[in-house]
């Protein structure tokens, strides 16, 4: 299972918080989902999966270059939504927020904002149906940072500290193989992101 966060997005540009508003790729993003494509040229996909956000399904496109009708949309691949902390800078929401990234334990989403377990659950609830539906197939699966890392977490069985530890910047891809004698039922078996403090740099710093 190749996941692949979606591209750069002028919100991204700027360090907002994007949830689950629907912010398109720039034309920086359109180019980083095509590098991906480049860098994923010799592998066959059996299907492709990603949150219907169009950021998301946009990426999955260019990447995979199927049409759009053969890409799956999956509303459990979507961003975890921050409610009220939609379109803000992170850097002026306080320590309330800021544990997100320093201290995902700690983290208590504002009203109308998703829990990270709720994000855990549901992205597990993905990892289940893939692994039934697929067995022995190769999928590509776009989504979000926040939410992949969730699905990553969940896959690897982590604690919640390690929630950031693969750092999927955009169109950043890991990949995940079953194996059922790992602890969550995969194993992390390759990845091009750029390890933990990214994300605190980008959005805290």
């Amino acid at each position: 299972m190749y996941l692949i966060r979606h591209g750069q997005t002028d919100w991204n540009l700027r360090a907002m918080l994007q949830g689950r508003t629907d912010i398109p790729l720039n034309e920086t993003g359109r180019r980083q989902a095509m590098e991906a494509r480049e860098r994923l040229a010799g592998v066959h996909f059996d299907a492709v999966y990603s949150s219907p956000l169009r950021r998301a399904m946009d990426t999955a496109q260019l990447v995979s270059g199927w049409p759009g009708e053969k890409i799956c949309p999956d509303e459990r691949l979507t961003e975890i939504a921050f409610g009220p902390y939609e379109g803000k800078d992170p850097h002026t929401l306080g320590p309330a927020f800021a544990c997100f990234f320093t201290d995902p334990e700690a983290y208590r989403p504002p009203q109308g904002a998703e829990s990270l377990q709720s994000a855990l659950e549901r992205t597990g609830d993905f990892l289940a149906f893939a692994a039934e539906k697929h067995p022995g197939q190769t999928l590509l699966v776009a989504g979000h940072g926040a939410a992949l890392h969730a699905m990553l977490t969940a896959a690897l069985a982590n604690p919640l500290d390690q929630f950031w530890s693969v750092n999927l910047d955009n169109c950043r891809v890991a990949v995940l193989t079953r194996d059922e004698s790992a602890p969550g039922g995969w194993r992390l078996t390759a990845s091009d992101g750029t390890g933990a403090g990214a994300y605190l740099k980008k959005y805290l710093g």
